[in-house]
This record gives C-alpha cells, sequence and structure tokens, in this order.
C-alpha cells in the first residue's frame, strides 16, 4: 500500500511540475504530508491533554511547551539554517519528532502518561519544529526563481493552513474518538512520509548560504548568533511588524489555549467534533490567505497589517458572549482570516527587505518574538481561565488587537 501511494504521488508530482519544477512539488508534498501531521497534533494533543488533567492550566502548559521552544533554541535554529543544508536540517528534525512520537506512544499504550510526560512531549517537538521551520524557509529560493516566489509561498501557505486547520485537526480528532494513541501513531506515520520526501531533493539547490556579502563575524558565534537581531533592530518597519506581531500572537495563543474547554463546557461540542470547530477556522484561514495578495494591491502594508490584526482579534470577544457552536465555527473563520492576511503580508514584506544571507536567522529572530510571546499568552490565558473566568482570555484579546492596530498605524510610515 505504501509503495502504491507513493508511486501515485509520484504520477500527481509530474502532472504538476509544469511551472515551479518537480523539485519544488517535492517540496510542496514533503510540506503537506508535515503540515497534516501537525494538524493532526493540532486536533488530537489538547484532547489528550483533557483527558489526563481538568486543570486549564495544565492543557494551556501543553501549548506553552511546544511554543516556548523557540525561545532557548531559536537563534542557533536561525544559524544552522544559514550555515548547513537546510533540507537535511529539515528531515533530521521529522525523524527527532518521530522518534518523540514513538516514545510518548508507548506511555500511552501503557496507560502510564501524564500531562507532565505529554507537555515534556511537546518541548521537544517544539524545539524540532523550530529547527525544522527555520530551515525550511532556506529552501524555497534554491528551487524556484525570484519572479516565482510569491506564486510558490501562496501555494505552501495555503497548503499549510488545509493541513494544519482542516485536514490535520479533523483527522486527529476522529481518530481520538477510536482510541487515546491512535492518532499519535498516524501523526508519526505521515511524518515518516515527509522525511522521505524531503530527502529526494538536490542537493545544490538546498545548500546552506555562505554569504552575500554582508559580514557574518566568522569565529564569533555570539556574533554570528546575534547578527539577525541586530538588523531587525535598525530595520524600522520589520521592528515594528514584529512587535505587533509578538502582541497578537500573545492574545491569540491566550484564548485558543483554553479553545477546547470553551467549547465543551459552555458550547457543547463533543470532543469528536472539536475538529469541526478548528475546520470552520480554517475555511476562514483558507479564504485570508488566498484574497491577501490582491488585498496587497489595494491597500498600504501598514493598513493592511492593523486592519488584519484587528480582524484576528475582536472576533474572540464576540466568541466569549456566545453559546451557539455555529456563531462561535463563523467567528472563528473570520479570527483565522485575519491571521492568515497578516501572515502573509507581513512574510512577504520580510522576504523581500532580508538579505538572503541573514534569511534565516532574522526569521529566527522574528519567530522567537512571536512564539515566546505566544508562550506566555498560552500560559496567562490558562491562569486566567483557571481564576478569573473561562472567557476572560478572550476579552484580553480583543483589547491587545485593538492596541496593536493603533500601535501600528502610529509607527509605520504613511507608505508602507
Amino acid at each position: 500500500m505504501q509503495l502504491t501511494a507513493m508511486r501515485l504521488g509520484a504520477g500527481v508530482i509530474a502532472v504538476l511540475a509544469g511551472g515551479l519544477g518537480a523539485p519544488f512539488w517535492r517540496f510542496w508534498a514533503s510540506a503537506s504530508a508535515a503540515n497534516v501531521a501537525d494538524g493532526i497534533r493540532a486536533g488530537a494533543f489538547p484532547l489528550i491533554a483533557a483527558a489526563l488533567t481538568d486543570s486549564p492550566f495544565g492543557v494551556a502548559l501543553v501549548a506553552a511547551c511546544q511554543q516556548g521552544a523557540w525561545l532557548v533554541f531559536g537563534l542557533g535554529a536561525g544559524l544552522v539554517a544559514d550555515r548547513r543544508s537546510p533540507a537535511r536540517i529539515v528531515a533530521l528534525a521529522d525523524v527527532v519528532r518521530v522518534v518523540t512520537l514513538a516514545a510518548l506512544l508507548t506511555v500511552l499504550a501503557l496507560d502510564t502518561a501524564s500531562i507532565a510526560m505529554l507537555a515534556g512531549a511537546a518541548l521537544v517537538m517544539g524545539a524540532a519544529e523550530t529547527f525544522r521551520d527555520t530551515s525550511a524557509h532556506r529552501i524555497l529560493p534554491g528551487l524556484v526563481a525570484d519572479k516565482q516566489l510569491e506564486s510558490a509561498n501562496g501555494k505552501l501557505f495555503s497548503t499549510e493552513i488545509v493541513g494544519n486547520e482542516f485536514v490535520g485537526p479533523l483527522i486527529g480528532a476522529a481518530l481520538f474518538s477510536v482510541a487515546l494513541l491512535v492518532p499519535v501513531a498516524v501523526d508519526a506515520a505521515v511524518l515518516v512520509t515527509a522525511v522521505m520526501l524531503i530527502l529526494t531533493l538536490p542537493r545544490a539547490a538546498t545548500a546552506g548560504v555562505a554569504g552575500d556579502g554582508l559580514p557574518t563575524e566568522h569565529g564569533r558565534l555570539r556574533a554570528e548568533l546575534l547578527v539577525g537581531a541586530r538588523w531587525l533592530l535598525r530595520h524600522r518597519r520589520q521592528r515594528a511588524v514584529s512587535c505587533a506581531g509578538a502582541v497578537v500572537c500573545f492574545a491569540d495563543a491566550g484564548w485558543w489555549s483554553v479553545l477546547v474547554l470553551y467549547s465543551d463546557r459552555t458550547l457543547g461540542v463533543p470532543a469528536a467534533a472539536f475538529g469541526a470547530l478548528l475546520a470552520a477556522g480554517a475555511v476562514g484561514g483558507l479564504l485570508g490567505a488566498l484574497g491577501a495578495e490582491r488585498l496587497a494591491d489595494r491597500f498600504a502594508v501598514r493598513t493592511l497589517l492593523a486592519a488584519s490584526g484587528l480582524a484576528t482579534g475582536l472576533p474572540a470577544v464576540a466568541i466569549a458572549v456566545t453559546d451557539n457552536a455555529y456563531v462561535a465555527g463563523s467567528l472563528l473563520a473570520l479570527s483565522s482570516a485575519g491571521f492568515a492576511v497578516w501572515n502573509v503580508v507581513a512574510l512577504s514584506t520580510r522576504q523581500r527587505e532580508t538579505p538572503r544571507a541573514v534569511l534565516g536567522r532574522v526569521t529566527a529572530v522574528h519567530r522567537i518574538a512571536l512564539y515566546g510571546s505566544g508562550m506566555v499568552g498560552a500560559l496567562t490565558g490558562g491562569w486566567a481561565a483557571s481564576t478569573v473566568a473561562l472567557t476572560a482570555p478572550f476579552y484580553v484579546a480583543g483589547l491587545l488587537a485593538l492596541l496593536a492596530a493603533c500601535g501600528l498605524l502610529l509607527l509605520l510610515p504613511q507608505q508602507g
């Protein structure tokens, strides 16, 4: 069956290889598999956490551990992405994730799992993902021409939304309803497929970058690691976008970390249908990603970022005052659409304005800011839901989105 699937995949790639080339489509197929695996985990891990503990803080801790790995490994991941073959780093990171899932599968099968073990697995998975995602950003420029970057990025981002937020969560939640350990096993199997595909990429197209005329201060590890941070601090637009993005991620992680509890206790959504609620958000995210290019042609960057930031956070306030699952699903779609537009616009400006030699490290610093704030936001959301009210993180998200939008309008230049 696996051989048949590989042959079918190869046939699909051959058909699609006309414009962007077969290497890109193999990379796209690997990224698609990895995104589906991430989506399975996104749909299943909160449910597994809720099955292991009834504490909102404990459930939020699992999400925080995965995001917090960026604080520890982010700078190193950026340097490795700039200095080593990114395809090999991506493959190695996925192998680490497969081994971690196998260990988790074992303790689940033995009925000895705890919330601490799940959080530890999430931390290791997050560390591996730090290296994987940073290096993946370095692969694409070696596979397609510069003029094809927007087209290629659009396809990758749309697939990421479908896998992470639609197909994957649906599969993860459905498999969880069969047995606690089934989504973990399937997650690992899908990641193995991603590894096999990434190893087929041409070595010349995925080699590390030695430099593009910029000083890289070889021999000084600390200086090498901080090159991206110094560049980002000197660049006004990217600095403002990263700061505002950190605020948006803090707010978003706060209410998403307890969404599984809110859907159960307030909306009355059963565990098997939780993936469907996430999928409703994914539909909005996909529409936002597909429409972002057209919106970018009509509006200035600062206007579009401010509006998409508001669209990301304000629906959370409306979700907090409804007990209707269908209304909540529609609001999740709106929030995800705003977040998708934000990501497309912010990523495009960063890729255009960052020198290729430091793109890995600048990306790492940017993601450290986002994931670090997301970790703190998840923990804060869990604490607020436990000590104040389950809806408290939802209201905070709306306020912070408003502050981020105002900050962008004030800090970014008029032409941006």
